[in-house]
């Protein structure tokens, strides 16, 4: 039997509505500052009003057509953590990396315009490319050409836990040994045309706000549903040994990683199953509850699952509950589906990197009935030791991911 190995991070990539690089990406989620807008109405009009997407141009590397944004977005954070890892350009250790890549729905942005173009343009022929530009592990494939990187390539589609399980199973991937680094997160670009219309049909979204940047208010007494954002986030994972034999900076271990699913219902969160996974995590990390000093939610804003989260919470915490601080950057950057769980470990891994607890913003009226501190006054300067982040999907599926400061 192997020696289980422990595992590091050393590279961050972010490309996100709130910011592209982690210092400012996370200096907009301290300060509180929505990226959450007005859709504009380009050619038809959305039944979706608000939503949070990135307005700059992303540069992917892409020569001739470049691929589908999905993969843009994959393309550009992917990077952009290898090279805060020091690995562009070290083709020996590229050469065996794997590749574990965390997406809701793929190419979507390709799939809505072959329809369009065969339904509503009654065209009889479509791009041959649609099918290989459209699938969920179009991404990873990409990733893996750009770069050289022959490990194993492993695409999780699990709704919003997505990225999370991606980062949790490349965690057990390097820990048992077989492979020494993996670059790991996910990428979701879901603001199109016939998306929106299927989360409008769920009514699951936020209307608009009077203040529309302040639309998603999680934890907030007069929350009112989720919305949508896109985006990708990378970590860079490594063996310890890996790591320091190479002289990497490290950024954080990741220590615990918990899966379940509910088993209830496609659409209602369970608390069982998520306090399941929160303790997987807890023992997968050999700590207890009382190490925990932040919690990075779930928190997307919506009635139930903001109380049911809460209520997940004081079942494991217990009386310690209100000693944690917890808090939502849904709030700022939208809900990025299946690249949230990577982009809000970053946030929590960032956090205890600088000492700082980002608040949840927006939340004007806080929920005193859910039992926890949400940190609904700003940013708390707190010393951090040890952070959960919690990914709860549509179908029930549950990743919980904790990272510690690493003490050799």
């Amino acid at each position: 039997m192997r020696d289980l190995r422990r595992v590091v991070v050393t590279g961050i990539g972010i490309v996100s509505p709130a910011g592209n690089w982690p210092g400012d990406f996370f200096e907009r989620i301290v300060a509180g500052r929505s990226a959450i807008r007005l859709l504009p109405v380009i050619e038809r009009p959305s039944p979706v009003q608000v939503a949070a997407w990135i307005d700059q141009p992303i540069d992917d590397g892409s020569k001739g057509t470049p691929p589908d944004r999905v993969t843009q977005l994959a393309l550009a954070a992917g990077r952009r953590a290898l090279e805060d890892a020091g690995l562009i350009g070290h083709t020996e250790l590229l050469g065996d990396m794997a590749i574990h890549l965390g997406t809701g729905s793929g190419g979507n942005a390709t799939i809505d315009q072959a329809f369009h173009r065969l339904y509503a343009e009654n065209q009889e022929r479509i791009s041959p490319m649609s099918l290989p530009r459209g699938m969920n592990n179009a991404a990873a494939s990409e990733l893996s050409i750009r770069h050289g990187m022959k490990g194993a390539s492993n695409t999780y589609s699990m709704a919003c836990a997505s990225s999370a399980a991606a980062i949790g199973e490349g965690l057990r991937a390097i820990r048992h040994g077989y492979c020494e680094r993996v670059l790991a997160g996910g990428s979701e670009a879901a603001l199109t045309f016939g998306v929106l219309h299927a989360w409008h049909a769920l009514r699951a979204l936020a209307t608009p706000d009077a203040q529309p940047e302040a639309s998603c208010r999680p934890f907030s007494a007069d929350r009112n549903g989720l919305v949508l954002g896109e985006g990708a986030g990378f970590l860079v994972l490594e063996s310890l040994d890996s790591a320091q034999q190479r002289g990497a900076t490290i950024l954080a271990e990741l220590a615990g990683y918990g899966a379940s699913t509910d088993a209830t219902h496609m659409t209602h969160p369970s608390s069982q199953g998520q306090v399941m996974a929160i303790k997987h995590a807890l023992a997968d990390a050999g700590i207890t509850a009382a190490a925990i000093d932040y919690v990075n939610a779930h928190g997307t804003g919506t009635s139930a699952g903001d109380a049911v989260e809460a209520e997940s919470l004081r079942s494991v915490f217990g009386e310690q509950v209100q000693r944690i601080t917890v808090s939502s950057s849904k709030a700022v950057h939208g809900h990025l589906l299946g690249a949230g769980g990577a982009v809000e470990l970053a946030v929590a891994i960032l956090a205890m990197q600088q000492a700082l607890v980002p608040p949840t913003a927006h939340c004007r009226v806080p929920d005193l009935e859910l039992g926890i501190d949400m940190v609904a006054e700003g940013a708390r300067r707190q010393s951090l030791n040890t952070v959960m982040s919690n990914s709860f999907a549509f179908g029930g599926s549950n990743a919980v991911l904790i990272a510690r400061r690493l003490q050799l």
